[in-house]
């Protein structure tokens, strides 16, 4: 199989690092509002921001792990008083940090949740370049905080927008080995010009910058 298409990717954002935290501006929200967020929702809510150019999108949101801290609160909350909080059952939904962030910017198109392991990130990215299919933009945002904090968000389109990069994806197969579980910080490293592809852990697509 041999196909190519291509695409743009802007307003890329990363979050991670020893200081991670330190990253996270939520100043755009009310204080009431954000002192509610986990972690991963303030990372996550932060990198969509900062990539969000104001335009009518989709999202997808990518997570390996989600809200895995809310989810062992509750699991505890039942054990200890054999009830769960509506507030934190509701927040602890996977798509839960999409949809606040449809709410707040009064966005109308659909969002989308996934993971997928240790191929999350590229998950994410293959629905994304798929979603932008008939002109349409996507707003992609990978958050996780589960041992480390990372985060990533970008605008992905079918046709140029203001200062995008041109790529091409590719569905081609190679023989070479890729660092499974990895693909966040390959993906940073490709946007950084540090590499000159990108590939899913899984091997089944690989993107490079277009060079026409």
């Amino acid at each position: 199989m041999n196909e190519k298409s291509v695409f743009y990717i802007s307003n890329i954002n990363f979050i991670d690092g020893q200081n991670a935290e330190n990253l996270i501006d939520l100043s755009f929200m009310p204080p009431m509002t954000r002192r509610k967020l986990s972690l991963v929702d303030k990372a996550a809510l932060s990198v969509m921001h900062k990539a969000y150019n104001g335009n009518e999108t989709e999202i997808v949101f990518a997570s390996q792990y989600g809200e895995l801290d809310r989810l062992d609160k509750i699991i505890a909350q039942y054990q200890e008083d054999n009830e769960v909080s509506p507030f934190t059952f509701s927040t602890s939904v996977h798509n839960c940090v999409a949809g606040q962030f449809s709410l707040l910017n009064k966005i109308k198109k659909s969002y989308n949740a996934l993971a997928a392991g240790e191929n999350t990130f590229s998950a994410g990215l293959l629905e994304s370049l798929m979603c932008t299919q008939k002109g349409r933009e996507v707003l992609y945002c990978f958050a996780d905080a589960y041992k480390e904090l990372k985060a990533c968000g970008c605008v992905i389109s079918a046709t140029p927008i203001k200062d995008s990069v041109k790529i091409e994806l590719s569905t081609n197969t190679c023989s070479a080995a890729i660092d499974a579980g990895n693909e966040f910080e390959n993906f940073k490293n490709f946007c950084e010009s540090k590499t000159d592809s990108f590939s899913s852990s899984d091997n089944v697509f690989s993107i490079v910058r277009s060079q026409s």
